[in-house]
């Protein structure tokens, strides 16, 4: 899993988080990303955001099969 917290520069002090999936083999491609920007909440909050959508898609995708 790949996360990354920054303040983009060009974008006003824009707060962003940004998890990254990278889920697959030869056999299966569960590759997914979910980004959330704010100017006004911190990243210290939008990471349990971001972390409960991996949690519930990670759900849904398993009850697809």
């Amino acid at each position: 899993m790949k996360l990354t917290k920054q303040k983009d520069q060009d974008e006003g002090n824009l707060n962003e988080i940004r998890i990254e999936i990278n889920d697959s083999s030869s056999t299966h491609n569960n590759n997914f990303a979910i980004t959330i920007k704010s100017k006004k909440t911190d990243v210290d909050l939008l990471l349990p955001m971001a972390k409960q959508w991996v949690v519930e898609h990670k759900q849904k995708s398993w009850l697809e099969k």
